[in-house]
């Protein structure tokens, strides 16, 4: 793909604001969405009260930083405490109509009640994205968002503002429902498709069970944007490669109201600054982490509309990046690579699935191979992996490679155990107990 298809004089104007001008934008945003809470909203009045925070006194980025951070569990607990989704944090118009969403509940599920406003500012933020992917009218859309995702509702309100037709498979976004989605790919042929990346990587397997060239499958595809998972660079060009489809863009969201995408240079996702603030914290003192250091990533929506979220943490490991996209949008880049509860210690050094990933990358026949990494508690002398056989493979010898791969990049010794087929869940397997996996064997 030539991203000179996507010059500077395209953008819009706000996405080139200078970067003074965007968090003066962001800032006003935030004290007033600061003060409606706690004047309309009692979860957010008792908060604030109790932490000794006056949203009057908010007038610069060291006052917002006194906020409390809100957590899933403390969501969680309100739920229950009121026995019904409304807990406090929904502002709404009673004279219009509300949808009621559910997270997908990695870390628990939660509910989230969103109004008409809410579809309306969100879904124009979600056809922007597919703007970006390269969508144009005519074309049609097919997405493996359910219903119930908040996705789907940003949906209903993007693709007939774009113009669109919409498919939809029958299932879920599950790997088991491959086989309806690759049906419904190769039988209404849209130009134009939203999938999860592990639910993508099911598409291929099934391709392969089936005997169908992925190519042929994909052929009517012009352009695939995959979130759900992070993709490394080597499986982002194997994909490409393999599907035969001449774009792939990778989109980052939360269903609380993270939003960022991918253009056309792919140096990281630009967070959508006139839809939501993000933060990155250090996941223990909880202190502010420059460009370029990984911690927990905070989120705050700035659409005063269904339910509010204000400094939440999404559970989620990323980093601001330093360098400026050379798109000429000076909107913050993000990367975001797993959860932070899924971070685990490998001789002294603290890592994620996807740093194996990046690993397991380096021996071309596991690019996109399912793998799990099999965590004791506590700090771990090795790294215990759990690898998906590849078909027709000598496992000893993709052994050694992965081995010296892991001792390279990361400087860590590893075991890694071959296995028929890894437990299927939507966001791929990335971290096992040992205590429900077993004792190593041998």
């Amino acid at each position: 793909m030539n991203p000179e298809r996507f010059p500077r004089a395209r953008l819009d104007d706000r996405e080139a604001w200078p970067e003074a001008r965007l968090r003066r934008y962001q800032f006003a945003k935030l004290r007033t969405l600061v003060s409606l809470a706690h004047r309309e909203l009692p979860f957010y009045r008792r908060r604030f009260n109790g932490a000794g925070f006056d949203p009057e006194g908010l007038r610069d980025w060291d006052d917002f930083r006194r906020v409390p951070i809100l957590t899933k569990e403390e969501v969680l607990q309100a739920f229950e405490e009121q026995g019904h989704f409304s807990a406090g944090l929904e502002l709404h118009d009673p004279r219009t109509a509300r949808v009621l969403s559910v997270t997908s509940g990695t870390l628990g599920t939660a509910f989230l009640s969103l109004s008409r406003s809410w579809r309306r500012a969100t879904g124009k933020a979600l056809a922007r994205a597919y703007r970006w992917a390269g969508f144009s009218p005519g074309m049609r859309l097919m997405t493996g968002a359910p219903a119930w995702h908040s996705l789907a509702v940003k949906e209903s309100y993007a693709v007939p503002h774009l113009g669109a037709t919409y498919v939809v498979p029958w299932g879920t976004f599950l790997p088991r429902f491959a086989g309806p989605f690759l049906d419904t790919l190769q039988d209404l042929r849209p130009e134009l498709v939203s999938i999860f990346l592990p639910m993508l990587y099911a598409v291929l397997g099934e391709c392969r069970r089936r005997g169908t060239d992925p190519r042929e499958a994909f052929r009517s595809v012009e352009s695939l944007l995959v979130n759900g998972a992070p993709m490394t660079p080597r499986s982002r060009a194997v994909l490409l490669h393999e599907l035969g489809v001449p774009k792939l863009f990778e989109g980052l969201g939360s269903s609380e109201g993270l939003v960022a995408m991918e253009c056309a240079f792919h140096q990281g996702h630009h967070v959508f600054v006139d839809t939501c603030y993000a933060e990155i914290v250090d996941p223990v003192t909880r202190a502010p982490l420059p460009p370029g250091q990984r911690g927990s990533v905070l989120l705050t929506s700035l659409i005063p509309h269904g339910s509010v979220y204000i400094r939440y943490d999404t559970g989620d490991l990323g980093e601001m990046l330093r360098e400026r996209c050379r798109c000429g949008r000076t909107w913050p880049l993000l990367e975001v690579y797993d959860r932070c509860a899924n971070r685990f210690v490998v001789d002294g050094r603290e890592m994620v699935s996807y740093d194996v990933r990046l690993c397991l990358d380096e021996v071309p026949e596991l690019v996109g191979v399912p793998f799990a990494v099999i965590r004791r508690e506590g700090p771990m002398s090795h790294l215990r992996l759990a690898i998906q056989k590849p078909p027709a493979s000598n496992p000893a010898a993709l052994g050694a490679r992965v081995r010296a791969a892991l001792e390279e990049r990361l400087a860590v010794s590893a075991r890694e155990e071959w296995v028929e087929e890894l437990p299927a869940r939507w966001k791929g397997t990335p971290v096992i107990p040992e205590e429900e996996w077993g004792a190593p064997h041998g």
